[in-house]
């Protein structure tokens, strides 16, 4: 379009607004930064530990009870006299069945 000098209606379009979102989504991420930071607020408040129940590389102090001495590892036992050792069976030369 062009300027018309001698045009006395003026141009009322208005601009366009943009629908306006919902802001429940800002409000859930807000509130789970809030809990959170609370849970690690609340977690910082605790007492430190304590480091005689921690672990520790030392050993235990000696006891004056002797050590147990460990068991001989066992020995196998003979077979039983009144069985043959398995036979090999015949394949009559053929490795295959």
């Amino acid at each position: 379009m062009t300027m018309d000098p001698y045009d006395n209606k003026p141009d009322l379009r208005t601009t366009p607004e943009s629908p306006r979102r919902s802001m429940w989504g800002a409000w859930i991420a807000v509130i789970a930064v809030i809990l959170v930071g609370a849970f690690i607020w609340s977690q910082m408040g605790n007492s430190p530990t304590d480091p005689a129940t921690t672990s520790s590389t030392t050993p235990p102090p000696a006891t004056s009870e002797p050590a147990t001495p460990s068991p001989a590892p066992a020995t196998p036992g003979a077979p039983p006299a009144g069985s043959p050792a398995p036979a090999t069976p015949s394949t009559g030369g053929n490795t295959q069945p």
